[in-house]
C-alpha cells in the first residue's frame, strides 16, 4: 500500500482482519440460571419498593378539655431507628438491582463484576437485615416484616444460586 492512499493512514497499525481472532461470545445462561435472575432481579426491585412504606408507625390518640387529637407518624427504612443501615440497604439494592440487570442483559464484567454483584446482593441482606434487628423492637410496623420476608428469599435465593443447586 502506497502512503498517497487515504486507505494507508486509516489502516496504519491496525491488525488485517484475518489476523484477528474472532471475537469470544459471552458464555450464555442456562435457562434455570436465567430465570433465577430474574426472580432475583423482582424481589431485590421489590425490598427497594419496600424500604419506602412504613418500617415503624407510632400513633397518639389524646383527649381531654374536650379536645381530641389524634395521628400517626411513621419512618421508612431510609429514616427513624438506625437510618444508616436502611440507607446502605438501599444504595446495596440499587446497585444489585443494576449489576443483575446487566447480567440478564448478558454485559459480562469478568469476575470482578461476578464479586461486585454477589457483595452487592449480600450487602442488601445484611444492612436490611441489621436494620430489621434494630427496628423490631421499637414500633416496628408493616413494612419492616414485608422487609424481611423479601431479604430472606434474596438471601436464600443468591446462596442456592451461589451454591450451584440452582
Amino acid at each position: 500500500m502506497e502512503t498517497r492512499d487515504p486507505g494507508y493512514w486509516v489502516n496504519m497499525g491496525t491488525a488485517h482482519e484475518s489476523s484477528a481472532p474472532p471475537p469470544s461470545p459471552a458464555a450464555p445462561m442456562r435457562p434455570q440460571q436465567q430465570t433465577g435472575q430474574i426472580v432475583l432481579l423482582t424481589l431485590l426491585t421489590f425490598f427497594l419498593f419496600d424500604t419506602f412504606l412504613p418500617w415503624q408507625r407510632a400513633c397518639l390518640d389524646v383527649s381531654g378539655l374536650g379536645l381530641r387529637i389524634a395521628g400517626c407518624l411513621s419512618a421508612n427504612a431510609w429514616s427513624g431507628s438506625a437510618a444508616h443501615a436502611g440507607q446502605a440497604a438501599g444504595v446495596f439494592a440499587i446497585v444489585a438491582i443494576l449489576a443483575v440487570g446487566l447480567r440478564i442483559g448478558r454485559v459480562d464484567f469478568g469476575e470482578a463484576g461476578e464479586i461486585v454483584t454477589k457483595g452487592c446482593v449480600y450487602g442488601t441482606a445484611a444492612a436490611g437485615g441489621l436494620k430489621w434487628i434494630l427496628v423490631i423492637g421499637k414500633l416496628a410496623a408493616f413494612g419492616a416484616w414485608i422487609g424481611l420476608l423479601l431479604l430472606l428469599a434474596i438471601a436464600i435465593l443468591e446462596s442456592v444460586d451461589r451454591l450451584g443447586l440452582l
